[in-house]
C-alpha cells in the first residue's frame, strides 16, 4: 500500500516549521539509513526510536505528535483510512546535493512508514523525489506519503539548491 496525503501542512506553516527546525542545535551530521552506514551519512536527528524518547525536547515531541493527528485526519478524509496512534519512531532528515541514500526498509509488514516533505518551496527540477518500491513520488511541500514499512525506499539526489531537502519519517504500528 502506498498513499499520498496532500496539503497536510500549508505553505506558510512550512516556512515557519522549516525556520524553526533549521535553527535547532539537535541535528547530527552522521545520521544513516543503516546502522552499518552503507548508504552514506546525512544530517538528521531522532526524537523517538523503538517507542522511546531519545531526544527529549517537549516542544518538538508535542509538535510532531500533534502533526501525526493532522496527518491521520487528512488520511481519513482523502483515503478513508485511519492509523493507530502507536508511534515507534519519529526522525528528521535533511539532504543537500552531497547526500546519497540507498534503498532501505524501516520495519516489517506490521508497521507503516510516513514520510513528510517539510521544505517550504520546491521546484520539480531540483530532484529529491521519493522512490517507494519502484513508485516515484514527487517532493511536494506539506504532503506526506504512507506506505508499508517493509517496502524498500530511498530519496533521489537533489541539485544544489537554496534549501535543505527536509523530511520527517514516522514509523507506526498497524
Amino acid at each position: 500500500m502506498i498513499k499520498v496525503v496532500n496539503n497536510v501542512i500549508p505553505q506558510k506553516d512550512c516556512f515557519t516549521l522549516y525556520g524553526g527546525l533549521t535553527s535547532q542545535a539537535f541535528w547530527k551530521l552522521t545520521r544513516s539509513s543503516y546502522p552499518e552506514d552503507i548508504g552514506g551519512q546525512f544530517p538528521g536527528t531522532s526524537l523517538i526510536e523503538n517507542g522511546e524518547v531519545v531526544h527529549n525536547d517537549p516542544y518538538w515531541i508535542g509538535y510532531f505528535n500533534c502533526l501525526f493527528d493532522r496527518i491521520n485526519q487528512q488520511l481519513l478524509e482523502q483515503h478513508n483510512l485511519l492509523m493507530r496512534r502507536d508511534i515507534t519512531r519519529i526522525a528528521l532528515n535533511a539532504a543537500n546535493d552531497n547526500t546519497y541514500t540507498e534503498f532501505h526498509t524501516d520495519g516489517d509488514s506490521n508497521h507503516y512508514t510516513i514520510v513528510g516533505f517539510l521544505t517550504p518551496q520546491w521546484a520539480e527540477d531540483w530532484g529529491g523525489e521519493l522512490n517507494v518500491n519502484g513508485e516515484v513520488i514527487k517532493y511536494k511541500p506539506g504532503s506526506f506519503v504512507i506506505f508499508d514499512s517493509n517496502l524498500p525506499h530511498k530519496s533521489y539526489e537533489i541539485k544544489k539548491i537554496p534549501y535543505w531537502r527536509m523530511s520527517i519519517a514516522y514509523v507506526v504500528k498497524k
